[in-house]
């Protein structure tokens, strides 16, 4: 919605422009007047203005000033001048200031529709034009490392989606890899943090450390590192085609194994930082990263691999084996789908909701063999049902849980049924959040409703409206509809014609005074607004009904 400021020293005029505009049904317009430059002013300084209509010829500070003053503001706005016979010397200048059109008062409304309808449809051109799109792609240049590392994360937590479309996008975000080669994994762990405690000292320790990486490495490889937590991170490496491993193929190198010695001999000696790393000499195909990093988060969280400056690089032969495991579980994969959940919950997306938690549970029945499996996919996905039950009212939850059958798994007499209590638990919690949501948008809407009923001669615009409720004018505009299936400006309309249809009918009011209790500062207007809803005037409205007094105009 678009917000217009007409300003004249004519309260006729604005009070008459302000009125049949508001009437214009075609235009997404939320309409303001002002009786001088300086009120306009005022009000510019409150709230954007997408469009100005404004007189040319006004005493102490002229159209002309007025219109320098809002394109240092809003740069954007559009100007429209109000003209009479002898200004086309000021309309001459002002169409050289960004002027977008003038009306002479004397043509009438059809002139101001005309002029509003081109004005909206420049304002429609200019968000398509190509600034805003080199304003975007700046934004996104800058924000690419970041990207990158949010990409290569996905695949670690075994996106398979992302896998699939790795050429395009690893094109778009300039990774420095290839997608259809290999690629070597290293992880990083930090031993303890000495010094470095900040977000900010760590976010320098990282940069330090594959700044170490980097010059051992030279630049016969291109290595990225993601930090991982708190203590870890994850470098990927392939040659660097343009570098001096230019004709290395990913098998050659190994040799980057090597050098994690020296890169962790130099980190403790110029960071007093004691690293572990570990390291597969295999490259390994994209859509295999999510099992190698499973596999590493394994062989460093025991045995050897817990000790301080641990340094293990290993092929096939020498791995340590799945300790019988023939189907390997990926729990990070598992952490990201339960990510996914919380957030489909709290957006209500159901249905995606339910995808994820499909997948979770043929996930959990290929492991019927390995009941320690489907207990820490289980007791994984209890925290995420709890937290999302505590953020439900009381109200809400009454009925809800059944606190051991949701917390023990034993409680169940088989996986399936397990999984089928979640389901039928995360549909009821869907109903209960979207009857909340419900409740406060008819809370809402009564009040709405009910500042409209007792306001009528006063403001009603939606900025008004909104800054009384407390919510955003154009989210109160849409809510309203969304709750109603009815335009809020329709529902002002509709009330203000139901309350003069009465004042005409049981009152001896005047019109003029009808006029004013709605709220409308021009008569005629009125009468045009009344006419256009019942088919009559006020008068005859009056004289049909048998209400009030015979007025003649």
């Amino acid at each position: 919605m678009h917000r217009l400021l007409i300003v004249d020293d004519e309260p006729l005029i604005v009070h008459g422009l302000v009125d049949f505009i508001a009437q214009q049904e075609r235009w997404p317009l939320e309409v303001y007047g002002a009786l001088s430059a300086e009120e306009a002013l005022a009000m510019l300084d409150r709230h954007r203005m997408d469009i100005v209509i404004s007189d040319i010829g006004m005493p102490e500070m002229d159209g002309l000033e007025l219109q320098k003053r809002i394109v240092r503001r809003w740069p954007k706005c559009k100007i429209i001048f109000l003209t009479g016979f002898n200004d086309f010397d000021y309309v001459q200048e002002a169409m050289r200031h960004q002027g977008l059109d003038y009306v002479l008062k004397a043509e009438g409304d059809d002139a101001v529709v005309q002029a509003l309808e081109k004005a909206i449809e420049q304002i429609k051109e200019d968000i398509r034009k190509e600034e805003l799109i080199l304003q975007a792609d700046k934004q996104l240049k800058l924000a690419i490392p970041s990207l990158q590392k949010e990409l290569l994360s996905h695949i670690l937590q075994g996106d398979l989606h992302s896998v699939t479309r790795l050429d395009s996008l690893f094109g778009e975000l300039n990774v420095p890899f290839a997608s259809d080669a290999p690629v070597m994994m290293a992880m990083v762990r930090y031993d303890h943090f000495g010094r470095f405690h900040s977000i900010y000292d760590r976010s320098l320790l990282s940069y330090s450390i594959q700044n170490i990486a980097q010059e051992v490495l030279t630049n016969s490889v291109s290595l990225v590192s993601i930090e991982l937590d708190r203590s870890r991170m994850m470098w990927f490496m392939q040659p660097c085609p343009d570098g001096e491993g230019g004709g290395l193929s990913v098998n050659d190198l190994p040799y980057a194994g090597g050098c994690l010695e020296l890169i962790q001999q130099t980190c403790r000696e110029l960071l007093d930082m004691p690293l572990s790393f570990i390291m597969k000499e295999i490259a390994v195909p994209w859509a295999e990263v999510g099992d190698l990093y499973e596999e590493y988060n394994r062989l460093l969280s025991r045995g050897l691999g817990m000790g301080s400056e641990f340094l293990w690089i290993y092929d096939e032969t020498t791995a340590m084996p799945h300790e019988g495991r023939h189907t390997p579980f990926h729990s990070g994969q598992l952490r990201s789908r339960i990510d996914l959940m919380t957030l489909y919950f709290q957006n209500g997306q159901k249905d995606a909701f339910e995808g994820v938690l499909s997948d979770i549970v043929a996930e959990g029945g290929r492991f019927t063999a390995d009941p320690s499996i489907q207990q820490e996919i289980y007791y994984s996905l209890v925290p995420m049902f709890l937290s999302q039950l505590n953020r439900l009212s009381g109200e809400e939850q009454r009925g809800l849980i059944d606190i051991g059958r949701l917390t023990g798994l034993g409680a169940h007499v088989s996986w399936n049924e397990a999984m089928e209590y979640l389901r039928k638990l995360s549909s009821s919690m869907f109903a209960e959040s979207r009857g909340g949501m419900e409740r406060e948008e008819n809370v809402v809407v009564h009040k709405v409703q009910r500042y409209v009923q007792e306001h009528l001669g006063g403001d009603l615009s939606l900025v008004a409206i909104g800054d009384v409720i407390g919510h955003n004018s154009k989210y109160l505009s849409r809510l309203y509809k969304k709750a109603t299936g009815e335009d809020l400006s329709a529902y002002i309309s509709g009330t203000k014609l139901k309350k003069a249809q009465e004042m005409l009918k049981d009152t001896n009011m005047k019109i003029y005074e009808v006029s004013a209790a709605i709220g409308f500062l021009s008569e005629p207007y009125f009468y045009r607004f009344f006419r256009k809803a019942t088919g009559m005037t006020p008068q005859d409205y009056r004289d049909l009904h048998g209400g009030g007094i015979h007025e003649h105009l």
